[in-house]
Formats: C-alpha cells, structure tokens, sequence
C-alpha cells in the first residue's frame, strides 16, 4: 500500500513539473541589477510597474518591464522565464513598445 501512495504522489509532482511551459526557455545571460534586467551584461527592460489585483476570486500581484532595447526580442519568453524564476510569487508582464514591434 505505501509502494502504491508513493508511485501516485511521484506520479503527481512530476506531471506538474512537466507541464511547466517555461521550463523550455533557457535563462542563461540573464541578470538583474536594481530594476534592470540585462541579457549579457546589456540592458534589455526596466521594471515599470507593480500592479496588485483581484482577478478570478484571488488577489493577484503582477511586475510589468517594459523592454528598452529592442536588440534581443527573441528572448522575450527567456526573460519572462527567468523573471518568474526570481519572482515565483508574481505573474510577469512585458511592455513593448510599438518601435520594437512589426504590426501587419
């Protein structure tokens, strides 16, 4: 019986643990000094703003870095992954601006 209670709880954590999006984004190159956030040693966002809502019957908090050098847009998913790595307790958003984005 206690076999069978610890297959099921490993069985559980691990199939959370996979269905983690951001574990497929790698944070290497990222770092944070103050409210910058750098990507090899260059600024790529600046944190500007800290938002604290209710939403979905819980309250929620939230770090919006809006991007300040459009240079690395590729690794917008790896900032968000590495941000959420520093911050587990807050939901993560990036500004773009429009200069840094193709609209079609």
């Amino acid at each position: 019986m206690k076999i069978l209670f610890y297959t099921l709880a490993a069985l559980v954590t691990l199939s959370f643990y996979s269905c983690d999006v951001l574990k497929n984004y790698s944070t290497d190159g990222f770092s944070i000094s103050g409210n910058i956030v750098s990507y090899n040693n260059a600024p790529m966002a600046e944190l500007s703003g800290i938002e604290f809502a209710y939403d979905d019957k819980k309250f929620v908090r939230e770090l919006t870095f809006k991007i300040t050098d459009g240079t690395h847009m590729d690794k917008i998913h790896n900032m968000i992954a590495f941000l959420h790595s520093k911050h587990p307790d807050y939901e993560i958003e990036v500004e773009l601006p429009a200069e840094f984005t193709k609209i079609e």
